[in-house]
């Protein structure tokens, strides 16, 4: 009987002649030989800060928990506005002006 190949069967057929005549495998001495590139280890970063569990916003009339990763005595709600102080590299008095 004739029936036209399935997808399954024609990828098999497909798979099985790449592997015949695909690259061969190295050798482990040739291996040895390579040389690679890539990013030196470092270290880990350093954790985020931690504060105690448990505490609650210090506002009278609010419960809400607080994260330990909130190092403000209020919540998101009633903490005060803060200035913004930028961070990162500083450029040198030279390359400022």
């Amino acid at each position: 009987m004739n029936r036209s190949e399935g997808a399954f069967e024609h990828l098999t057929r497909v798979r099985t002649r790449a592997r015949e005549t695909g690259p061969s495998r190295k050798d482990v001495s040739e291996v040895s030989e390579e040389r690679f590139r890539g990013a030196s280890v470092r270290s880990l970063p350093r954790p985020n800060r931690q504060y105690n569990e448990g505490r609650v916003c210090g506002h009278p009339e609010c419960a809400t928990k607080l994260s330990r990763y909130n190092k403000w005595e209020y919540c998101w709600q009633h903490e005060p506005v803060h200035t913004y102080i930028p961070r990162g590299k500083r450029r040198s008095k030279k390359q400022a002006a």
